[in-house]
């Protein structure tokens, strides 16, 4: 009797939707420039972040806000996550994963594989779609902070699949990123399987 109870229960867990951050205006992602956007500007558009931190070096100030929202069963769902770092009260770069249908950064991570140093950004563009991050090289986000030390921008792909409420701070991701010159050649490229986190630093 009792484990038919326990049973029940987690059906019942399993079928309700759980919303975990809050919902934010996303779309804004799309509106992101890097060099130009300042953190009064983001916030303005997105609202308040869930989270926000505030790093002081001996050569620069940063600021990285948090934006996440879910919906959430037990072992499934879907999320977004738009991840932006401030140097100097100005955007230095971004990152932003959703696998929700309206905004999904899916990609396709086997044709990334065709992509080689010496390939230009607008090529990579036209054969994978439009990334869904973007930095000033080097970027300090993560565990590619120093990616393309010797670059202009980086551009990142990223799209992740969730693993329910049972591990909702983490988000099992596909990640490719190239770094380009001042004349938009590919001069770096990376590819990989990460974890991403949607809380903490």
């Amino acid at each position: 009797m009792k484990k038919m109870i326990f049973w029940l229960l987690l059906s019942g867990v399993t079928l309700m939707a759980v919303e975990l951050g809050a919902p934010y205006n996303y779309k804004y992602n799309n509106k992101l420039r890097v060099n130009k956007t300042t953190v009064e500007e983001a916030i303005a558009q997105y609202g308040q972040p869930n989270e926000r931190y505030h790093v002081k070096s001996q050569v620069a100030s940063y600021v990285f806000l948090r934006y996440y929202s879910t919906d959430l069963s037990l072992f499934s769902g879907k999320a977004r996550m738009s991840y932006l770092e401030f140097k100097e009260n100005v955007l230095h770069a971004y990152i932003t994963v959703s696998n929700f249908d309206d905004d999904s950064t899916r990609f396709s991570y086997s044709t990334s594989k065709e992509i080689k140093v010496g390939d230009t950004i607008n090529e990579v563009i036209a054969r994978i779609g439009a990334p869904s991050g973007m930095g000033v090289c080097p970027i300090n986000t993560g565990k590619y902070s120093g990616f393309c030390k010797k670059g202009a921008y980086t551009y990142m792909w990223l799209y992740a699949k969730t693993n329910g409420m049972l591990n909702s701070d983490k988000l099992k991701a596909k990640a490719f990123l190239v770094g380009v010159d001042e004349a938009g050649k590919v001069i770096e490229v990376e590819r990989d399987h990460i974890t991403i986190l949607t809380k903490g630093r």
